[in-house]
């Protein structure tokens, strides 16, 4: 059985109108204030930062992350396919947002022979991923780092 998990529209909100409030503020300074040219490099450098951030996060909202028992696929304008005997590494990263670890995000990294995907767990079903994902690396004796085994345990 297939199971299909998207990146929740509300998750990206935040995302979408970050990079959009500095696309205006970076265009609307180097269009309206006309400033010297190290300046302008620097705002038109801002610009393209966001413009990056922007198109990234379009992708991620076009992606469908699709898990069944033959593999995992990322289907959209950057996806992948890995097959799950073609697995050669699985990594979760925690990144936190504050010293007290209370905030912050997982990042599954998952490398085929053919490919790599990248989940965030912003990603509607992260938990039953990842720990889908760590199942089948265990069938076949992948060994996990210290700190992607301890991450698997947080989430179950």
């Amino acid at each position: 059985m297939t199971r299909s998990f998207r990146y929740r529209a509300r998750a990206l909100a935040y995302d979408y109108a970050g990079s959009a409030a500095g696309l205006i503020i970076s265009s609307g300074l180097l269009g309206i204030a006309q400033p010297a040219a190290p300046v302008a490099w620097v705002l038109a450098a801002m610009d393209a930062l966001f413009l990056v951030y922007f198109v990234r996060t379009a992708c991620r909202q076009w992606t469908c992350i699709e898990l069944d028992q033959a593999g995992i696929r990322a289907s959209g304008p950057l996806g992948a396919t890995i097959r799950w005997e073609d697995l050669r590494s699985l990594r979760l990263d925690y990144y936190s947002t504050r010293r007290d670890r209370e905030g912050g995000w997982m990042q599954l990294r998952l490398e085929g022979a053919h490919g790599r995907i990248r989940i965030d767990s912003e990603v509607d079903g992260f938990a039953e991923i990842a720990l889908g994902a760590a199942r089948e690396a265990a069938r076949r004796g992948l060994a996990l780092d210290a700190a992607s085994a301890a991450n698997l345990e947080v989430l179950g």
